[in-house]
């Protein structure tokens, strides 16, 4: 069901003086008193792009992980800037997905892997999986830093596991595909490229790894 035109008007108002401005705090105060989650999941079906962008601005910055799904169908959004969005806010629902103190300590263990410091990444990042068990980002951020030591079977159980409770995460797929390259394991990279391609059907650069193994596929 359509939502009533002042309701559209008013996040579209609000997403034009953030836009004007850059006043995020001004946005999310405005949105915050007017809007539930739910309305704003509705709003990201509505035919006009503006509404999109700021329904899906609105709910990187305050939606739980319960748009995830709502929030993955944009990454296919005819509009580029909805999709470039999507990108962003599902990485911020994505690291605060659990408790308050787990999601302070997966921030430490991104902090590790962004300075180099893959093996520390590993211990924190496994500890916090003990205690938070289907936390995904937990998961990739251990499968980065295997990534970056060359542990590449490693990566690649990290990667499933952070599919398995989020089957939206496309860094995941990415980085999986990566992995199963560099393994030699070709056919398999080509299934997990075409699963984020689904996905992502504007990305140029899955599309064109896709091509190649398919290409390469028929050689065989």
């Amino acid at each position: 069901m359509a939502e009533p035109p002042h309701v559209r008007a008013l996040i579209v108002s609000a997403f034009d003086d953030f836009v004007r401005h850059q006043n995020i705090d001004q946005f999310l105060s405005v949105v915050s008193a007017r809007y539930t989650e739910g309305t704003l999941e509705r709003l990201l079906c509505s035919d006009d792009a503006r509404t999109r962008r700021a329904a899906v601005m609105a709910l990187g910055h305050l939606g739980s992980f319960a748009v995830n799904d709502a929030l993955a169908r944009c990454l296919s959004d005819p509009d580029p800037s909805v999709r470039e969005l999507a990108h962003h806010a599902l990485w911020a629902i994505w690291f605060r997905a659990d408790t308050p103190s787990h999601n302070a300590r997966l921030e430490k263990v991104r902090e590790c892997n962004a300075r180099g410091r893959h093996e520390l990444a590993i211990r924190l990042a496994s500890d916090l999986i003990e205690h938070a068990p289907r936390f995904a980002e937990a998961y990739n951020q251990r499968a980065i830093a295997h990534f970056c030591l060359d542990r590449f079977e490693e990566s690649v159980r990290d990667c499933v596991q952070a599919l398995v409770y989020n089957p939206n995460h496309f860094g995941a797929m990415q980085g999986m595909g990566q992995c199963l390259l560099r393994l030699n394991r070709r056919e398999e990279a080509l299934g997990i490229f075409r699963r984020a391609c689904k996905l992502m059907p504007y990305n140029h650069d899955l599309k064109q790894w896709v091509e190649v193994l398919e290409a390469e596929a028929e050689g065989r």
